[in-house]
């Protein structure tokens, strides 16, 4: 008599289990690239994305999607481009890379993670390691599909 008490438990401990989040991750995790203007034709844009994969836009000049643009990354895209923040040490980065060069544009690159909030300058001269961190992002932003200028869309 045991044994349907016992099995009915068991079916009823699994069914109540909710799936383990697909986001590494939480929303206070934060990864923003913001582009500032040259004297030319550079886009100026700003975008930030948290640990759930909910991605912002801001198009401003230069650019194909003007205006505000939201959309929700996937699990393992948003986790990946976390990953590699982690990965590259973010946090070993100098906070400014410039020289005495004009008509550049200004690259500022966040990453927010727990209790460490750090903010890199890159104007000229930054590592092919934040340059390829800077690349992830903006590969984000040219992918021109699940874009929508409305919020949960």
């Amino acid at each position: 008599m045991k044994l349907p008490y016992s099995l009915f438990a068991l079916v009823l401990l699994v069914a109540s289990c909710e799936p383990p989040d697909p986001y590494l991750y939480d929303a206070t995790a934060t990864i923003e690239l913001k582009k500032d203007p040259c004297f030319g034709f550079c886009p100026v844009y700003s975008i930030k994305i948290d640990g759930k994969g909910n991605a912002t836009y801001d198009g401003q000049k230069n650019v194909e999607k003007v205006g505000t643009w939201y959309q929700t990354l996937s699990p393992e895209e948003t986790n990946d481009l976390f990953d590699a923040f982690e990965n590259a040490d973010f946090w070993q980065f100098e906070n400014e890379y410039t020289a005495q060069v004009t008509d550049l544009p200004t690259t500022w690159v966040t990453f927010i993670l727990d209790e460490k909030n750090k903010t890199i300058k890159d104007y000229y001269g930054a590592p092919e390691g934040l340059k390829k961190l800077e690349l992830m992002v903006e590969a984000i932003v040219e992918n021109e599909e699940n874009w929508s200028q409305d919020v949960g869309e």
